[in-house]
């Protein structure tokens, strides 16, 4: 039977808040969020039908869904709907527009993966409405050109978390990803101040070209951390959790960084960095009592408004999934 012939229930798709580069992964790597206390962080797309003869029609709910375009044409989760539709008619198959209602519970430009979020949320719940009309393959490579639609650039530490869970290596220029092993005591604390830093300007403030001494650095310390996750050593693995591509400049812009990182550290956590562009920040615990005392610092001291955040997160395996 025709998917879009049949009179179909609303389905909800989560998709993942995400942290990318993870500091020694710079545009490689990334690890998707599940807050321990159970919020949900992460954005929500809703499905359901709607006239026959309409076109699509987004409505937006949620704590951030203010901060989005009001006219839908300029919202990226309506562009995943037409592209969507337009590549099923190449394959032959008719989408029927449908109401859309995006749930944005993740701050725009807050460096957690929010438009990954969204257009992983978006194009799942199309796909999974419709039977699966597209192979993971060719769906995760949808969900990569709308993200780089948003970037300016193609790269995956959020997309591919935030579709398949876990920590999750993305060759730059490289439609593949694969999954590495999370050591199950670690945590990441991470806070959002509750300010916005746009990704284009993030990469702005990054050079063209490193040292040579800074890339041969960097690539033996990534390679020592995927061996050290593969082969147990989670000391040597939260050893190399540095960053030497990004973070020299973007600390600039985060003020309070600097202090974060110095006093996390003498709290007891393993690495402070970046997440993705910022503003958010992470500390990796292995510790309850370690990470109870990394959120209220961070709560006290690098949350600037209300609207700010901190959450001690697991890793979320599930990625992108259906949720009552």
């Amino acid at each position: 039977m025709d998917p879009s012939s049949r009179t179909r229930n609303p389905l909800t798709v989560y998709a993942p808040a995400s942290i990318g580069n993870m500091s020694v992964g710079f545009d490689a790597l990334g690890l998707a969020l599940a807050p321990m206390d159970g919020t949900l962080l992460g954005d929500l797309v809703r499905l359901e039908e709607t006239v026959a003869g309409d076109d699509w029609k987004l409505e937006l709910e949620g704590a951030f869904a203010s901060a989005l375009p009001q006219d839908q044409e300029e919202n990226i989760v309506i562009s995943c709907c037409r592209a969507f539709q337009a590549e099923a008619a190449r394959r032959g198959q008719e989408v029927r527009p449908l109401k859309v209602v995006l749930n944005k519970c993740l701050p725009i430009g807050s460096g957690l993966g929010s438009s990954a979020s969204s257009i992983v949320a978006a194009l799942e719940a199309l796909n999974r409405w419709h039977d699966n009309l597209l192979n993971m393959h060719d769906i995760f490579k949808m969900m990569a050109q709308m993200e780089g639609a948003i970037s300016g650039e193609v790269h995956l530490d959020n997309v591919a978390p935030c579709l398949y869970g876990g920590l999750r290596l993305c060759p730059p220029g490289s439609q593949q990803e694969y999954a590495l092993p999370w050591p199950g005591a670690w945590r990441a604390v991470v806070c959002w101040p509750g300010t916005k830093l746009v990704t284009r300007e993030a990469r702005a403030v990054l050079p063209d070209e490193i040292p040579r001494k800074t890339a041969v650095r960097h690539g033996a310390q990534f390679a020592q951390f995927v061996h050290a996750l593969h082969s147990g050593n989670t000391a040597l693995a939260a050893e190399c959790v540095v960053d030497h591509i990004a973070e020299p400049y973007r600390r600039k812009l985060l003020p309070g960084f600097d202090e974060a990182r110095v006093e996390l550290k003498e709290i007891g956590a393993l690495a402070v960095g970046i997440s993705g562009s910022g503003p958010t920040i992470f500390a990796l615990v292995d510790d309850f009592e370690v990470a109870a005392k990394t959120e209220a610092w961070l709560d006290q001291h690098y949350r600037k408004t209300d609207q700010g955040f901190v959450h001690i997160c697991r890793a979320d395996l599930a990625g992108a999934r259906i949720i009552d």
